[in-house]
């Protein structure tokens, strides 16, 4: 009757009661991490995420130690964006100025089999330059996959193109790629070049037919699971087979990611794209056998990273889950955390407050940030020009909620984790201001959760505030480095001027050093007072 109940429970959160079966290929994939990978402090998921990194490395032993009982392998992936999303990545910005610098060492500790790059590990030069002259790249012995990024100046990838990933056990293996979608907004360190013209190389070709023994070919693809570049990658493939029978039916299995849901879908009778969650809610688990004379069948599964989920996924218990190494992941993260200062409380918010909802409703957090953070932290100097201040703000800015209770020194970079400082253009006419913003606010933005639920257009690409703007008024317009192509071509273009004569001027934080206000100091520097905790706060 316990095992029923607990059956129960599981079958009520959408996990499967049943261990995996071990077929010919057993894949355990993480994505878009964000460098959460300490567990979630907030109560934001049911059931509660509670699994960390140190968690997830002791399932995959688990997994992998079952599969062996089995003549059978599972491979670990990662398919990136390791960066962006915690203080474990991001609080070293104000240390030494580059993001991820504590956060690669503790990756490292991980036993992927292979794993690849993101577009929020190409932004700045710095996390770059972090990864090479780290190590980082380097210590993972040509399994940190590359095959579309490369070094802008020597046109060599910064990782590497591809490699095979064989069984100990059963001897499969796995031909594997690693491509982010065609990104060009990257730091000027590197190039990403476009999937379509990759799979036209010689290299890519010779990779395919060089190695026409393998069981199948995974492709770690940072991108969305429908993006059309997995086709392309599909196609290239697949039209080789003339001269090459073996690739027309050749297992292909892409692993996903970059839109933050989790998603399947079969891309012809061999071949699916699976994409697995995002900020370590997700453990994704796909597999497959490899006989070509009928079609594939894949099986895939969702396992939420909370403790007791993984428990049972592995078929463990309480005193039998944590292995060595998975506490030693725990130990050395925590650790880090403690040195970061991550679980300071900063202050005590009274509700919560959502950047997915709508302007207007009385849990938004862009009208939090839009009306009370911004001109706390941010315009609450004036300018010397002595005009009204405006903020015109991309609502891709804000990336994780407030909740009620304690709010932690490491939610300032789950909510903001960017750092972009603020500028401003000074003396736009009201007149002006509206145009701008009927050219940037009225476009919809659109949310995909994990459920791949639309939540529609509650919000603009762009909000603005903290007040109505009046015609008869002049302002200066604040917006952040990230957003300043777009709102300065705005302004250019209601102006009938070039972007190139539009002068925007860095702004300066109230003692005139010479950091800039950003985006995630402007939280920090205002939760206390708006939130103030009853009683001495300590640190946890």
């Amino acid at each position: 009757m316990l095992l029923y109940s607990v059956c129960l429970l599981f079958i009520l959160q959408h996990v499967s009661c049943e261990l995996p079966v071990f077929n010919d290929i057993n894949l355990v994939v993480v994505t878009d991490a964000h460098s959460w990978i300490s567990a979630h402090k907030h109560d934001d998921h049911t059931p509660y995420l509670d699994a960390d990194y140190g968690s997830i490395a002791s399932t995959v032993l688990h997994l992998k130690s079952a599969a062996a009982s089995q003549g059978k392998d599972v491979f670990f992936l990662n398919n990136g964006d390791h960066t962006e999303g915690s203080g474990l990545s991001d609080a070293s910005v104000y240390t030494v100025g580059a993001h991820g610098v504590d956060l690669f060492p503790l990756i490292s500790l991980m036993p992927f089999d292979a794993l690849t790059i993101g577009n929020h590990d190409l932004y700045d030069d710095s996390t770059v330059r972090a990864m090479e002259d780290g190590g980082f790249i380097e210590g993972w012995g040509g399994r940190y996959l590359t095959s579309n990024t490369v070094n802008k100046t020597t046109g060599v990838e910064i990782g590497d193109r591809y490699t095979i990933m064989k069984g100990p056990n059963s001897g499969v293996k796995l031909l594997t790629f690693g491509f982010l979608y065609h990104q060009t907004d990257n730091c000027d360190s590197v190039t990403v070049l476009d999937p379509a013209d990759v799979v036209k190389s010689d290299w890519f070709i010779t990779a395919l037919t060089s190695n026409l023994d393998v069981d199948a070919i995974v492709v770690l693809s940072h991108m969305d699971k429908d993006d059309s570049n997995v086709s392309v990658i599909l196609s290239a493939i697949r039209s080789l087979s003339n001269l090459y029978p073996e690739l027309e039916t050749i297992p292909v299995q892409f692993i996903t990611g970059h839109t933050h849901y989790r998603g399947w879908n079969k891309k012809d009778d061999f071949s699916s794209s699976f994409e697995a969650g995002h900020y370590l809610d997700t453990l994704g688990w796909i597999s497959f056998d490899t006989n070509t004379d009928e079609k594939t069948w894949f099986d895939f599964k969702y396992v939420d990273a909370n403790r007791d989920v993984l428990m049972n996924f592995t078929s463990t218990t309480s005193s039998t889950f944590d292995t060595s190494l998975g506490l030693s992941i725990s130990s050395s993260i925590q650790a880090t955390v403690d040195s970061l200062n991550l679980s300071d409380i900063l202050g005590c918010p009274n509700q919560d407050y959502s950047y997915q909802a709508g302007l207007g409703t009385t849990n938004s957090l862009y009208d939090l940030y839009m009306n009370t953070i911004i001109p706390s932290g941010v315009l609450n100097i004036p300018t010397s020009s002595g005009n009204l201040p405006y903020h015109i703000s991309s609502t891709g800015s804000l990336r994780y909620d407030v909740y009620e209770g304690e709010f932690y020194y490491d939610d300032v970079f789950a909510i903001a984790p960017f750092a972009n400082t603020f500028m401003y253009v000074g003396g736009v006419g009201g007149k002006d201001l509206e145009g701008v913003i009927d050219m940037l606010l009225d476009k919809g933005h659109t949310y995909i959760e994990d459920d791949r639920t639309i939540l529609g257009d509650t919000l603009p690409r762009y909000v603005g505030g903290p007040y109505t703007v009046s015609e008869s008024s002049v302002y200066d317009l604040f917006f952040t480095s990230y957003d300043s192509p777009y709102v300065i071509n705005a302004i250019a273009s209601i102006l009938g001027i070039d972007a190139e004569d539009v002068e925007a001027v860095g702004w300066r934080d109230e003692w005139g050093t010479e950091e800039y206000v950003d985006t995630t100091t402007c939280w920090s520097d205002t939760v206390g007072e708006l939130w103030p905790c009853e009683g001495e706060v300590l640190k946890k």
